[in-house]
């Protein structure tokens, strides 16, 4: 029953969410032996998604889902593991600053329509 905005919110706050569990997930692995970092591709999943839903195919947001790949970065270590420490950081904190900034613009959301429901006044 979520509108488009809404619906592209949860499902973008899922994304990041990933993205944070990801990114952590190749930190830990900083000094296994092959082991490839992964990333979280959604932004273009996102977008395809809404250009559908505004062409009309209603389910197009229900069904875009963040794709977990393999980055194709060359091994950072002897070991042939890609994880590079400073560029994982950096994705930790940009993934925590996307998430915040989705968590405000939900919030924001629902607090519109307490107004909205309210008509228009305050608590």
């Amino acid at each position: 029953m979520a509108d488009r905005t809404t619906a592209a919110l949860q499902r973008a706050l899922d994304a990041a969410s990933l993205r944070q569990r990801v990114v952590a997930n190749n930190i830990a692995n900083l000094e296994t032996p092959g082991y490839v970092a992964r990333r979280v591709d959604f932004q273009d999943t996102l977008r395809a998604a809404l250009q559908a839903d505004r062409d009309g195919d209603e389910t197009a947001l229900e069904q875009v889902a963040p794709l977990v790949t393999r980055d194709p970065s060359p091994p950072a270590s002897p070991g042939g593991n890609n994880v590079d420490i400073e560029r994982e950081m950096t994705l930790l904190g940009e993934a925590g600053l996307r998430y915040e900034a989705l968590t405000r613009l939900l919030r924001r959301k629902f607090e519109m329509l307490g107004t909205a429901i309210g008509d228009g006044r305050r608590a």
